[in-house]
Order: C-alpha cells, then sequence, then structure tokens
C-alpha cells in the first residue's frame, strides 16, 4: 500500500487498520514507507493513544521497520527522536484545531502534510537538528514555536496567530486596567511578536493570553483574560496549563508576569512572588495609550 498525498489507500477503517497491521510486524516494503505513510501512521496512533503514548509506540514501530529494512542505528543514520517527535506535535495540533477523527482525520492530514518531509526546516536551522543531540533526544526548534492545539468538548486553545480575532482582543485590552486605549494596531504588532494562545468555543473567541520569548530560556506572559460569560468554569486555569505545557516553552530558566488581582490563578500554574525583589528593575509608561 503506497500512500500518497490524495490519500484514497485510508477511504476506510478496514485498509487503515491493515496498513497499522503491516506497520507494527515490520512488514511495509521501504519503497511503501514514504514520508505521507509516516504522516498517516502518525495521525492513527496519536488519535488512539494520545501525544504522549503514541510516541513510545511510535518509536518502537519505526525502529522495528528499520531492522526489517536493514538499516542500522548509528549516530548519523536510522531512528531520529526530535524529527519523531516534531510530526507527532504537527499532527496532534492540526487534529485538535480541525476537529477531525477516523479515516477522514488522516487523509487530512496526508492531504496538509503528505508532501511536506522538508516542514521542519521552518523550525529548525541547520545544525540543531542535524547535530547527534537531535537524534537521540528532544530539541526544541530554534526558529520559531511549534504549533499546538487543545480541546475539551467544543472548547480549543490554539497558538495559530490566523485564528486569533484581533477586534476581540483589542476591544477586552482597551478597557482593561493594563493596556487601557491600546490602538488595535499595537494589538497587531503585539501578537506578531508572540506566542498567542486562543481560547475559542465553537469557534467564537473567549479568551487569550500570549507569551514573549527567545524560545530558549525566558517568558513574560502578558495580556490573559476570559470573556465575562466564560469565567468561573475552569478556563483559565486550563489556559494556564497549556501554556505551561507547551512544548517550544520547557525548560526556561526565567518565567515572569505582572498582576494585580490574579495571584491564585499564577500560583496555581507554579509562579510565585519575587524572591528578591530589590534585584528587579523596569521602565513604566501606564499611560502610553491614553491621549
Amino acid at each position: 500500500m503506497v500512500i500518497d498525498s490524495t490519500a484514497d489507500e485510508l477511504s476506510a477503517d478496514e485498509p487503515l487498520k491493515r496498513f497499522i497491521d503491516d506497520f507494527e510486524q515490520g512488514a511495509i516494503s521501504s519503497g511503501d514507507w514514504t514520508h505521507a505513510s509516516h504522516v498517516a501512521m502518525a495521525g492513527v496512533y496519536v488519535q488512539e493513544f494520545g501525544k504522549e503514548a503514541a510516541l513510545g509506540k511510535i518509536r518502537e514501530g519505526i525502529r522495528n521497520l528499520n531492522r526489517s529494512h536493514g538499516v542500522e542505528e548509528t549516530p548519523t543514520r536510522g531512528y531520529h527522536e526530535t524529527l519523531t517527535r516534531f510530526w507527532i506535535q504537527v499532527c496532534d495540533a492540526f487534529l485538535n484545531e480541525n476537529g477531525l477523527r477516523g479515516p477522514e482525520a488522516v487523509r487530512a492530514l496526508v492531504a496538509v502534510y503528505g508532501r511536506r518531509s522538508d516542514l521542519y526546516r521552518e523550525y529548525y536551522s541547520y545544525d540543531p537538528i542535524v547535530c547527534l543531540r537531535a537524534r537521540a533526544g528532544w530539541r526544541t526548534p530554534d526558529l520559531q514555536p511549534l504549533p499546538a492545539a487543545w480541546r475539551r468538548g467544543e472548547m480549543m486553545v490554539s497558538t495559530n496567530p490566523r485564528l486569533v480575532h484581533v477586534a476581540t482582543v483589542q476591544a477586552f485590552l482597551s478597557q482593561s486596567y493594563w493596556a487601557r486605549g491600546i490602538p488595535v494596531e499595537v494589538v497587531e504588532r503585539s501578537i506578531r511578536g508572540s506566542v498567542p494562545f486562543g481560547l475559542y468555543d465553537g469557534g467564537r473567541q473567549v479568551g487569550f493570553a500570549r507569551v514573549v520569548t527567545d524560545l530558549a530560556t525566558y517568558g513574560y506572559l502578558a495580556d490573559v483574560f476570559i470573556v465575562e460569560s466564560h469565567r468561573g468554569r475552569g478556563l483559565a486555569r486550563w489556559m494556564m496549563e497549556c501554556v505551561i505545557g507547551h512544548p517550544s516553552l520547557a525548560g526556561f530558566r526565567r518565567w515572569q508576569l505582572a498582576t494585580m488581582d490574579a495571584h491564585g490563578l499564577y500560583e496555581q500554574a507554579g509562579f510565585r512572588r519575587v524572591a528578591h525583589p530589590e534585584r528587579m528593575m523596569e521602565m513604566v509608561d501606564a499611560d502610553i495609550y491614553e491621549a
């Protein structure tokens, strides 16, 4: 079964099951083990087991298939941990963002990514992805953050900036105590320069947060809000879990934020009062947006 970008082979449950059985038995020929086949396999496992559990099964399956093809595991050949995790994350974000399941979801994944084996180049520069460390273990992207999306029923958190309803964000922030009067063009620019987290209820934006970061050591959490109609449901806590759990924001030396009255929320996410305030300095123009 050669899976290509049309994904016609995945039109029903049975051929998809046969494909996965062949993968698990190491029975896919090297000619049939295309990039599109990799994507289809990842789509199946992410749906069935979830992102974290899928990783172990996919790792084991690829190594088994490599052995059946006579591919030796060496520092420069064979299984690649970072690329595997990269594609699991890409597939998981796509499925959650689009709310797809089953063969339809796998076909959609293959149609979008089946010819994009070089997608990782948009996220990694050359040295980090070809080094031995990347093959043996996980390396976070250095060019841009990984796509990410999470679902709870009709509710979704996504980092896709194209989904952000800028007018909704600007309307809330312009009335907030920390960004009163902020112009829409400043909001647009701030989103472009951050990792945005939009909270959506059936497509309607009902919350927002963004992280200003170097993607290596530091993250500043800003502009967090939930619209009034959706407060009291634990959505702010969930959104914070998504922020802290984003794989491109892991391992930071320091996180910071500023809040007047939401200390309890952020403490649940792991934030603490500044231990040495005498070391901190700032420049603030609190009325910069007000005429």
